[in-house]
């Protein structure tokens, strides 16, 4: 598996303003604790190694859905409150209106960014600056990542995702990290909600999702595909 970036690649340049926009917008950040912290640090090593954990199997899904993220049937369920992996990618400032970057493995940071005339001179040199232009701090999986990027939607998920800081010191900087919200059953499919509560995630990609659960598909110990 060629996805095995265990954490987010963020450019120096852009945590000052992750922290700055963090404090005005009063974003709500998780702190971690030691047993997270620990939990982060074992799968990021798993993840590095194999890319995929070997507790997990990646499987293709029925009708355009892509592939799936499954524990597998002779694992032990995934507690609730278990770290499943951080959400790695490159955080980019995108400006809101106007983007070349339409990839569906974008997990929007902060939104209502307004940056300064040197910050959009830095960041987004080929547009004249514009004092209300509006920006916001995404993380895409894209290109690079782990396994958490074929975890799919759902309306009633078994995952959270937490905006968790990494550390105790400042320059330690926030991450997304996918947390089960309840008890995962081997067989079982993980599956995260993609929208936030503005519910604008679908709608900017003009899509419709297919309603799954964790239960609508399932895998057997020979690890073949069934749906329930």
């Amino acid at each position: 598996m060629k996805h095995k970036l265990p954490r987010q690649i963020c450019q120096q340049k852009i945590n000052k303003i992750i922290f700055r926009e963090i404090k005005q917008q009063k974003v709500e950040v998780f702190r971690a604790s030691k047993k997270l912290l620990a939990q982060v640090r074992s799968i990021s090593e798993s993840i590095e190694k194999e890319g995929l954990p070997p507790y997990l199997v990646k499987k293709k899904l029925e009708k355009g859905l892509g592939y799936g993220i499954f524990l597998h049937p002779s694992a032990k369920p995934i507690a609730k409150g278990q770290v499943i992996a951080p959400y790695a990618g490159k955080v980019s400032l995108d400006s809101q209106n106007f983007s070349d970057n339409d990839s569906d493995y974008i997990f929007s940071i902060v939104s209502n960014i307004i940056l300064t005339k040197e910050e959009q001179q830095l960041f987004d040199p080929k547009r004249r600056y514009h004092p209300r232009r509006l920006y916001s701090l995404d993380l895409d999986a894209e290109k690079v990542g782990n396994f958490t990027r074929f975890i799919n939607h759902s309306q009633k998920p078994n995952i959270e995702a937490h905006f968790v800081q990494i550390g105790r010191k400042p320059e330690f900087l926030p991450e997304i990290v996918y947390v089960a919200s309840k008890t995962i059953r081997p067989g079982e499919q993980l599956q995260v909600c993609y929208e936030g509560e503005d519910k604008s995630y679908w709608g900017a990609l003009n899509i419709k999702p297919t309603p799954i659960t964790p239960q609508t598909y399932k895998i057997d110990k020979s690890l073949r595909l069934l749906n329930n």
